[in-house]
């Protein structure tokens, strides 16, 4: 079971963060009875206050006629007087006559105070903060919390008296000082920074990935600004924290390094914009840097506390000229890039508020600690949200263009595979023609001879030879069309890369349509070994001649019926037609074959492309044919339409408009 005891150090230390108006709650007078330290005293009101320095006035007894009683917290400007220098406060309270020595250690917090500090109780020092001499040594950010020596602390009356020297116009108490077990007050005071700590070192962690992600990757622009930017933002949140004690020797340089890590991240974070949008730096943000580099120069050389209010003041007059850079920014490219920035938008819009109250926090005007890191901490995530669909998008693209590079390659690949067999074969059938001709040659050779036996011999009875097949009879044609089909293959990839890059030339001529479409169909023939009697040619007029690029004609032609016989049975039916209509040059191929599908018609075209999942494997070919033919179709103007359905067979119709001749 949770004792009392700690119930209430959680509730004290939440009391610490959450506000000082808790405190109003169970505030105590000065002059008040403490019968136990179990539960925090604040000491809110009755306080004496008096301007000037007498090292008397910390005894316990004092003539009172000439303090002033105020309520603490009373921190900022008199307007009433320049209370620059020594001013004191005094309090008591008293302590039963049983009083025994509590179990633990007892202290005083009085906060942060401004510039220097003496504590004392029952006259005597019981711990300070900063120097006045030899040599000026403040320190505003330390939290006090004075440990109250048990043997100093008696039965009746005990007298506090709290010394301050002000070196500038900022003077009095920030929070009510507060007596509590001293492990209680560290406690809380820890828990009121905790948070802070964290964010800063998740600044820092956060900036050194970027840091390292920009070296390792070679982007060092956007990456390298935001890295900075972090980092020192993550030192500034811990500075601002008890790692100011860890860090730092002294409380002036500590100071010094805060300012001058402030005045940096504005052109850290502009820069990082500038990266990132992919703008070129202006004028104004050059300015802006020399003044900042300016107020650099006085932090480090000037190092005394009116020269940093005269710096914090000068740093808050100009950061809205930050604001507009970072306001032109997005208003010039923001439209154009909102999906880059939106949440960097959404994460300025937690940022710039905080870092104004920060500032002005800092420079004692309001009195509301402890934002920045808090809007950071918002802007951080939404920068990480950014960039990570950044990172998602540029994964995906990857993915993209490494399926399409693996394609490419396995295309290629095919492609070479196939162009390697079609050279081979046409090898095979050149040297087949060869060794015909040679035969022929050996046979006329022979027969002359034979015709020289046959006059010295008696005649013989002739006998009928069976002619050969079709390629038999004209070995030297087919060798032709092979070594052309190799031909084609080369130029026809060579047609496509032209296409592409729109710097192919027409050139035009004029010829006979049907002539063409016999030798393209020959060719085909010829090269797939398939001579079919149910291949129909019909062009209307059957003498037309056209004005018109040959070369991709036939191209278009070669294609379509290339693909009708290899995706067909030999004994279907093809039909191939030709005719004008209407302004346009039409060509229809039909056949009869396994048709396609209506997922295989809407990525057909597509290059690398090929239908037929089950015999792709099995026939030869790129996967370019089709997308040579809508290429070709559309440098010429013109359409292409595809009909069909799985068995039912498939129409491609070409629509291109006719050319003036030149």
């Amino acid at each position: 079971m949770i004792s009392k005891t700690r119930i209430y150090q959680l509730v004290f230390g939440f009391a610490f963060v959450l506000s000082p108006a808790t405190f109003s709650l169970v505030a105590e007078p000065c002059g008040t009875m403490i019968t136990s330290f179990e539960n925090p005293i604040v000491l809110k009101t009755d306080w004496l206050f008096r301007k000037g320095d007498n090292l008397d006035w910390r005894d316990e007894t004092v003539e009172e006629s000439f303090w002033v009683k105020r309520s603490v917290p009373d921190y900022g400007i008199s307007k009433t007087e320049n209370l620059t220098g020594y001013h004191w406060y005094r309090c008591s309270f008293y302590l039963p006559e049983n009083y025994t020595t509590p179990v633990e250690p007892i202290a005083i917090q009085l906060g942060r105070i401004r510039d220097i500090d003496e504590f004392y109780l029952n006259g005597t020092l019981i711990d300070k903060t900063g120097t006045v001499l030899p040599r000026l040594e403040v320190d505003f950010q330390k939290i006090r919390i004075y440990s109250l020596p048990t043997h100093l602390l008696k039965p009746g009356l005990n007298v506090m008296a709290i010394r301050i020297y002000a070196a500038t116009n900022l003077n009095g108490l920030k929070e009510a000082p507060t007596i509590a077990k001293e492990r209680i007050l560290r406690e809380a005071a820890f828990s009121k920074e905790a948070f802070a700590m964290v964010c800063g070192y998740v600044f820092i962690f956060m900036g050194i990935y970027f840091l390292v992600g920009s070296i390792v990757r070679g982007r060092a622009g956007e990456n390298f600004f935001f890295a900075l930017f972090s980092i020192f933002m993550g030192i500034y949140v811990l500075i601002r924290t008890q790692h100011r004690d860890i860090l730092f020797e002294s409380f002036t340089w500590s100071y010094v390094a805060e300012l001058l890590v402030l005045i940096c991240l504005p052109i850290f974070f502009i820069n990082f914009m500038h990266q990132y949008l992919k703008i070129k730096r202006n004028v104004v943000l050059l300015v802006y840097e020399v003044f900042l580099l300016v107020l650099f120069v006085i932090t480090l050389f000037f190092r005394t506390p009116k020269t940093w209010i005269l710096v914090i003041a000068l740093f808050n007059y100009v950061l809205p000229v930050a604001m507009g850079l970072v306001i032109y920014l997005f208003v010039k490219n923001g439209r154009t890039n909102i999906a880059k920035v939106k949440f960097i938008l959404i994460g300025i819009a937690s940022l710039l508020p905080t870092i104004l109250i920060d500032s002005l926090s800092a420079l004692e005007i309001i009195s509301m600690p402890g934002t920045l890191y808090l809007g950071f901490l918002i802007f951080l995530v939404m920068i990480s949200i950014q960039l990570s669909n950044d990172i998602v998008l540029g994964l995906e693209n990857y993915i993209e263009q490494e399926k399409e590079l693996i394609q490419m390659e396995r295309v290629k690949t095919g492609f070479l595979i196939n162009l390697s067999s079609e050279f081979k074969s046409g090898m095979e059938k050149i040297k087949k023609a060869i060794d015909n001709i040679s035969n022929t040659n050996s046979f006329k050779t022979s027969t002359k001879e034979e015709t020289k036996v046959k006059a010295k011999t008696p005649a013989k009875k002739k006998t009928k030879t069976k002619s050969g097949s079709k390629q038999d009879l004209d070995p030297i044609k087919q060798a032709e069309d092979h070594i052309s089909y190799m031909g084609y293959m080369v130029e026809e990839a060579v047609l496509l890369r032209k296409l592409e890059d729109k710097t192919y030339i027409p050139f035009y001529e004029s010829f006979s349509v049907a002539e063409l479409i016999r030798s393209c169909v020959s060719s085909v023939e010829n090269h797939l070994e398939q001579y079919r009697k149910n291949t129909s040619i019909e062009v209307k007029p059957g003498d037309l001649e056209i004005y018109f690029p040959k070369e991709l004609l036939f191209c278009i032609l070669r294609n379509l019926v290339e693909n009708a016989y290899q995706y067909t049975d030999p004994k279907t039916d093809i039909s191939i037609e030709f005719f004008n209509r209407d302004g346009f040059h039409q060509l229809i191929v039909m056949d009869e074959g396994m048709g396609l599908s209506q997922l295989e018609m809407e990525t057909i075209f597509q290059k690398f492309v090929r239908g037929y999942r089950d015999k792709k494997n099995e026939i030869p070919g790129a996967g370019i044919g089709l997308t040579l033919v809508e290429a070709t179709t559309k440098f010429l103007g013109g359409t292409v339409s595809l009909k069909s359905s799985e068995g039912m067979g498939a129409k491609f119709t070409i629509r291109i408009p006719e050319k003036p001749k030149k």
